[in-house]
């Protein structure tokens, strides 16, 4: 019991946490006397296993490697008994596997390493590993649920604030834009108010102040009502590619290659929002014919993110709007702990690099966000 209340206490305080997951295989390795173990969670898609807690940190590479040696034999068999398979890390242990399933997309997978035994398993060790399934299959279960409804409610608090800024700032400025044009022009019809060089540079400042304003608040509004509404993060960085073809005549190529479930909900919408920035700047600048994103793992474990294009190249000088996009970008990921850089691609062109580190073991998202 007190182990039940100290877990669901703190998936309470903070439902991405996974230690909570830690200290409950902690006590099935306890209870049954394995050396080592791992739990799995598949996405809503259920087409691929996620980590989502092990045993120390040297034993993650392990059992992923595991999970990816033995794929196609641990598709979701929840009616099975568990399966004893061989480690493919060491032929001298064997691997306890059984499916942990309750509603429509609580699927996950415990593995449980046992030293020196063989295909029979004590009927003890049976029943333990059924109630811990049991018990971590509820678990899971209900703080998927809980995790989803809470971004469900983030989406709708997001859209009302964009709903807001949009019927408010965004007007008062777009009124204060017409009434700068209005002044612009009165002006021209007065030649003593045009001679005075200081009135015709206060109003320009003031028009291209409000023209980088107006722009700010755009980003944010764009930024408050962009959501995945329950994409995975592939499928909504396709459909920014395709959003953003169907705007000009360059032609644009992904290839994805970051795994699901090694990103966060909060840096999903951070790098979906610096991919768009950067193919936005692409469409607005750029003059190019063809531009590719790429996304992938580095040897390090940082997530990099490529987007380059055949254009004229980085310019000497930005105007107001374009230096505010990179500038934003930058802020996102030094938010994610990471950087970005503006390079000129080889052949001409430029190339936007962003690199940020995953969270880890104790940091790992706890249900795909996909």
């Amino acid at each position: 019991m007190d182990l039940l209340h100290t877990v669901l206490t703190r998936l309470l305080e903070d439902p991405d946490s996974t230690q909570p997951f830690t200290l409950l295989l902690a006590d099935v390795l306890e209870m049954s006397g394995a050396e080592g173990g791992a739990v799995f969670v598949t996405t809503e898609t259920g087409r691929q296993l996620v980590l989502l807690a092990c045993t120390g940190r040297d034993d993650r590479h392990r059992w992923t490697h595991f999970v990816d040696h033995y794929e196609q034999r641990l598709s979701p068999s929840p009616e099975s008994a568990p399966q004893v398979l061989d480690d493919p890390a060491d032929r001298n242990t064997h691997v306890l596997a059984q499916w942990l399933t309750q509603g429509a997309h609580g699927h996950g997978l415990l593995l449980l390493r046992l030293p020196g035994r063989s295909g029979s398993l004590p009927p003890a060790m049976i029943q333990t590993v059924y109630e811990y399934g049991d018990y971590l299959a509820g678990i899971i279960y209900s703080t998927r649920c809980a995790r989803l409804k809470l971004r469900h409610a983030q989406c709708e608090e997001r859209a009302a604030i964009a709903r807001e800024l949009h019927d408010s700032l965004a007007q008062s400025l777009s009124y204060l834009k017409i009434q700068t044009s209005l002044l612009q022009s009165a002006l021209g019809r007065h030649p003593e108010a045009v001679a005075n060089t200081e009135i015709g540079a206060t109003v320009k400042e003031l028009r291209t102040t409000l023209n980088v304003a107006y722009r700010q608040l755009r980003e944010l509004i764009t930024t408050y009502r962009l959501t995945m509404h329950g994409k995975t993060f592939a499928q909504a960085l396709e459909e920014s590619i395709e959003e953003f073809e169907r705007r000009c005549s360059i032609a644009f190529d992904l290839d994805n290659r970051l795994p699901a479930g090694e990103l966060a909900l909060g840096e999903e919408m951070q790098l979906l929002h610096i991919v768009r920035e950067a193919l936005s700047n692409v469409v607005r600048h750029s003059h190019a014919t063809y531009c590719w994103v790429t996304l992938q793992l580095t040897e390090s474990g940082h997530c990099e993110i490529h987007v380059a294009d055949n254009g004229v190249g980085m310019q000497t000088t930005h105007d107001g709007e374009q230096h505010h996009g990179l500038v934003i970008m930058q802020e996102r990921a030094h938010s994610l702990g990471g950087s970005l850089r503006v390079e000129r691609h080889e052949g001409g062109g430029t190339r936007v690099v962003v690199a940020c580190p995953l969270r880890k073991l104790g940091e790992t998202p706890l249900i795909d966000g996909a």
